[in-house]
C-alpha cells in the first residue's frame, strides 16, 4: 500500500470492537497502547505507521511491519523465535501487577 492509501483509512479489520464509534485515530492509539502492554514481558514495542500497519520493534532493533493483530503476533513469534501467547502467565502476571 502507498503511503497516501495508508493515510486515507483502513477497512474495519473485525478484531476492531467498536467499528466507528470512536474517531479511528484515538482508537488505534489505544489498541497500541493495550497491545504494547501485552508485548512489553517479551522486551518488544509496537508503533503506529501512517495509521495503516504496526511496526513492531525487538529489543535487539529487529523491525517488522504487520497490517494487523493476526499478522502482527506472528512476526512478534518469528523475532522472539517462539511463539507469542497472550494468554502466558507471565503477560498476564505482568498485566496485574502494571494495571
Amino acid at each position: 500500500m502507498c503511503g497516501l492509501c495508508g493515510l486515507l483509512g483502513e477497512d474495519i479489520h473485525w478484531s476492531d470492537p467498536l467499528g466507528d464509534t470512536l474517531p479511528r485515530r484515538r482508537e488505534r492509539l489505544r489498541r497500541i497502547t493495550a497491545i504494547n502492554r501485552v508485548l512489553a514481558p517479551f522486551r518488544l514495542t509496537v508503533s503506529d505507521f501512517q495509521g495503516s500497519a504496526y511496526l513492531l520493534l525487538g529489543a535487539t532493533g529487529r523491525q517488522e511491519m504487520a497490517s494487523g493483530l493476526d499478522e502482527l503476533w506472528s512476526k512478534a513469534g518469528a523475532i522472539l523465535g517462539r511463539a507469542v501467547d497472550p494468554l502466558d502467565l507471565r503477560v498476564l502476571e505482568h498485566l496485574e501487577t502494571h494495571r
